[in-house]
């Protein structure tokens, strides 16, 4: 099982960009560059709440359960 993160998805369904999620959340708007990749690293609890708030969702809107890809 894999998991897809799907922040750009959401960010563009409610017309959100950067700048506005930034200022919102209290971050420069580079860390929402690094928090709309694929495969993020990390994402501090407290972001991922304010995410979930100024969305209008739940933590698990944010993924998707995915098959495992075959490596190699």
């Amino acid at each position: 099982m894999g998991l897809k993160w799907k922040l750009r998805q959401m960010m563009r369904e409610r017309k959100i960009s950067n700048k506005q999620l930034a200022e919102s959340i209290g971050v420069h708007r580079n860390t929402i560059l690094l928090l709309k990749e694929d495969y993020p690293t990390m994402i501090r609890m407290k972001h991922l709440e304010s995410l979930c708030e100024i969305l209008g969702c739940e933590p698990s809107d944010l993924f998707e359960i995915t098959p495992e890809q075959a490596s190699g």
